[in-house]
């Protein structure tokens, strides 16, 4: 499917990528046929807000951790658990959203289509918003003679823990808005196999 919210023209878009969304949207296939009976019971909507207040948690974690990292040295600890945290959390949710924040046009319907694009577009919004936070900070570490090694390495953890609740947002906001699916879309190709 071509997405028509694309300023590109289908005719000048290049062969090489045409094939590489056709590789992605078979990727993206894969997966969902590989994690189709992982997590069943996750997937309606209190499953999936759910993990995302788990996700909420984990980059609250590592969002403290990076502040610590402005004053102390144990800041490593709450970062690389919320990181970590985050990233097996995002891993559960694209499973149960059928990773649809990370996948190509060719895949989608018209309604996964519009969803990814509204949360692109807000995580988007949110990524270069939040960039301005340590932007700030370099700025004003920049109008002083001496600065601290420390404040400059908790800028650039600040920096890092920003990108990926950016990163991650899309995710999560295809997983709220993700309605109780329609019992047929859980059948699994065994269980269609077993009833005939």
């Amino acid at each position: 499917m071509r997405d028509f919210n694309s300023a590109i023209p289908e005719e000048a878009t290049p062969a090489l990528w045409r094939r590489y969304d056709e590789w992605r949207a078979g990727r993206h296939l894969r997966f969902n046929e590989k994690h189709a009976g992982r997590l069943t019971s996750w997937r309606n909507r209190r499953g999936a807000r759910r993990l995302v207040l788990l996700q909420v948690a984990t980059l609250v974690l590592a969002l403290a951790g990076a502040l610590m990292s402005f004053v102390t040295a144990w800041f490593l600890i709450p970062f690389l658990l919320g990181v970590f945290g985050s990233i097996a959390v995002q891993y559960a949710l694209r499973i149960v959203t059928g990773s649809i924040a990370d996948t190509p046009v060719p895949a989608l319907d018209e309604i996964q289509l519009a969803q990814r694009n509204s949360a692109r577009s807000i995580g988007f919004a949110v990524l270069y918003t939040l960039m301005f936070i340590p932007y700030i900070i370099l700025i004003v570490l920049g109008t002083q003679d001496s600065v601290s090694g420390q404040s400059v390495y908790g800028t650039a953890i600040l920096l890092i823990t920003l990108v990926v609740i950016a990163v991650v947002l899309p995710t999560m906001l295809t997983a709220w808005w993700m309605n109780d699916p329609d019992p047929e879309d859980l059948v699994t190709d065994v269980d269609e196999w077993r009833h005939e």
